[in-house]
């Protein structure tokens, strides 16, 4: 029975699912879109046809976008509970993360049964009255609209140019070009005319040229090319002229029962019963390809009537035996006889003969070969859609165990982080699925492997990060490969906490704001100094000039905070934290004590490079902290002035 906990979860991730799932459909719906535009768009296709089209689409779309729509909600969802520390106090009152996700496994496992269904049965109809009514817009007339200074060819038959366009009259097009090649391009038909109109007939098949003043030119016969007597021709000049040419600008649409025979158009049984029929048609062709190939080379090969390996027959065996011939693919034959045969006439003619046998051979494979890539084609798609009827839904329980882990471990709501994750485990889900696709496709792998590639790799990657996450681990943390980051590029400053020590007195106020005005002018002629203004390479080979002053500036600041922490004062004690925690010296790996030691460092490049950038990363490292201490100290100074006088005005 499900409860409070499990009914809140499920209250706060169904409505985000659904969210992401409606979002991320869109998307593949618009990228459908995007990708038949050109073949919807001035086609003259009404609006309930383009709806038809794009709802048929979407019913066909979205089993692919049901897993992307679970990683993005299950990412947000547990994104959400980890920023406002719903996850911890969860886990705090003794839930596991296993036990959190628990309600939401068997929720989306539903989902993963009902796309099922859906793949095995709605989705059909949707793909096969989808694809029609593409294929029947794709292969509609376009709508008549001819461009200005164009050859327009969307008319068979004829090419149209007009040169202009009379504003003032609609439909008027003036100094127009007719070129008729629909008789063929020997019987090619010319007309001009000063101006024109094209009119449709309502039933919208065909259409009539209403031209004014102008000539046609054409032949008569068929001209001969190879004599020199002239080709009759036929000039026409007209005041009025009109052409009706045949143009079907209506939309029809085709059978569904061709598709319906194809993949698209099968449920489980059906594809099933396909992949058995077409399985036994190929190993048959494949058989008797072998058989018919081997008895070819064979009958080459030797001028005796030979049998083929493969014929066991009673005349096969008694051939052999009259041959004395037990196994004739063991015997062995030097094939540089051919080159030392009595004459060189002789030697030609067995070359060219076998080069002959060979192409023959060659012929007859490529032949065969065509047919059995036509069978295999027909195995290899229906087996790729029996298999992916499985694979969609265990994609859902997939991504499933890849968002939630990862949305525990970013602890990140919102749109922008868990976009970002999502769509790049998509990215890396499509790479995989199309590499195994085109495994299948030229058989280096069999279909099931091929199409359970994807799942088979991302599993262990939701296995993975669904026990990190259940640990706790720091390890997926981004915030902890941001600092390592940080350290490395010098940027990261480590935090003071400074804690205060009750039961002490206080220090004398007047020394601490001594020593903080000393620390001050000490930290400002360090950054001035050589040390954080010259050249890596002058520090390197003059480390010894400067290795001892950080030294002194890190035993004075921390001096200064463990005094300035047994001060009864809540204001300087939170400026006392913004002091930064200073290294205690330039480089980890110490400075070189001379000059010539440093100067030979120098010279050994190899190993000198990374030792400079190490050296100009806690630099920087150095630098960022003196001037976030020069910061806090001049808001602890007068706060410490202010201390003074209100004691002494006391």
């Amino acid at each position: 029975m499900l409860k409070i906990v499990d009914r809140y979860i499920l209250k706060g991730y169904l409505p985000m699912l659904l969210m992401s799932f409606l979002l991320c459909w869109l998307i593949v719906v618009m990228q459908f879109l995007w990708r038949y535009v050109d073949e919807l768009v001035g086609k003259g296709l009404d609006v309930f046809i383009i709806a038809q089209i794009l709802f048929y689409a979407a019913m066909s779309f979205l089993p692919m976008a049901l897993p992307l729509g679970i990683l993005l909600g299950s990412l947000m969802f547990f994104g959400n509970m980890g920023e406002h520390l719903e996850l911890l106090a969860m886990k705090a009152s003794g839930m596991s993360l296993y036990r959190m996700m628990l309600p939401l496994f068997f929720a989306v496992s539903l989902l993963a049964v009902g796309l099922f269904a859906f793949q095995n049965d709605f989705m059909i109809t949707s793909q096969v009255r989808m694809w029609t009514l593409l294929y029947s817009a794709r292969f509609s007339n376009p709508e008549l609209e001819i461009p200005e200074r164009v050859f327009y060819n969307g008319i068979d038959g004829y090419s149209i140019f007009i040169k202009g366009r009379d504003r003032q009259h609609a439909g008027r097009m003036l100094d127009l070009m007719i070129y008729d090649h629909s008789q063929g391009s020997d019987k090619a038909r010319i007309i001009r005319a000063d101006s024109g109109r094209i009119v449709m007939d309502s039933g919208k098949t065909y259409i009539t040229w209403r031209l004014y003043n102008g000539q046609s030119f054409e032949n008569l016969e068929e001209p001969e090319y190879m004599e020199a007597t002239p080709t009759p021709r036929a000039i026409e000049s007209f005041s009025f002229k009109e052409i009706v040419i045949p143009f079907d600008a209506n939309f029809r649409k085709q059978g569904e029962e061709e598709l319906s025979k194809l993949f698209i158009g099968k449920n489980l049984n059906q594809l099933q019963a396909a992949i058995d029929s077409t399985g036994l048609v190929l190993d048959s062709i494949r058989t008797f390809t072998e058989e018919a190939l081997t008895n070819k080379d064979f009958s080459q090969r030797y001028s005796h009537s030979m049998p083929s390996p493969s014929d066991t027959s009673t005349w096969a065996k008694q051939q052999l035996e009259a041959l004395n011939i037990d196994e004739p693919l063991q015997r062995k034959v030097n094939i540089d006889s051919l080159i030392h045969l009595p004459t060189l006439g002789d030697t030609l003619r067995m070359l060219t003969r076998s080069i002959s046998d060979l192409r023959m051979v060659e012929s007859e494979a490529d032949g065969r070969l065509y047919s059995d890539r036509d069978v295999f084609n027909t195995f290899r798609t229906n087996g790729q859609e029996w298999h992916r009827k499985f694979t969609l839904p265990a994609a859902c329980l997939v991504f499933f165990f890849i968002g939630a882990p990862l949305g525990a471990i970013i602890r990140k709501g919102g749109i922008g982080m868990p976009v970002v994750a999502s769509v790049l485990f998509f990215i890396i889900y499509y790479i995989i699925d199309t590499f195994g696709f085109n495994m299948t496709k030229n058989e280096s792998v069999s279909v099931a492997f091929g199409m359970w590639l994807s799942a088979l790799v991302l599993f262990p990657i939701g296995a993975f990060l669904t026990y990190k996450a259940s640990l706790d681990s720091t390890s997926l943390n981004v915030e902890t490969y941001v600092n390592l980051w940080r350290r490395l590029t010098g940027t990261y400053v480590p935090v003071r906490v400074v804690e205060p020590i009750e039961g002490e007195c206080e220090p004398n106020y007047q020394t601490v704001l001594s020593e903080a005005r000393v620390l001050l002018a000490e930290s400002e002629d360090l950054l001035a100094s050589k040390l954080m203004n010259s050249s890596i390479v002058h520090v390197l080979v003059n480390g010894q000039k400067y290795s001892h002053a950080p030294v002194s500036v890190y035993q004075h600041v921390e001096a200064l905070a463990d005094k300035l922490r047994r001060v009864n004062h809540p204001l300087i004690l939170t400026k006392t934290n913004d002091l930064p925690l200073l290294p205690k010296r330039l480089a980890p790996f110490g400075l070189p004590s001379t000059r010539g030691r440093g100067i030979l460092l120098l010279t050994l490049l190899p190993i000198s490079l990374p030792l400079l950038l190490l050296l100009r990363i806690h630099r920087e490292r150095l630098h960022s902290g003196l001037r976030a201490m020069n910061t806090a100290l001049s808001e602890l100074i007068p706060l410490l002035e202010r201390s003074i006088e209100s004691k002494e005005t006391n």
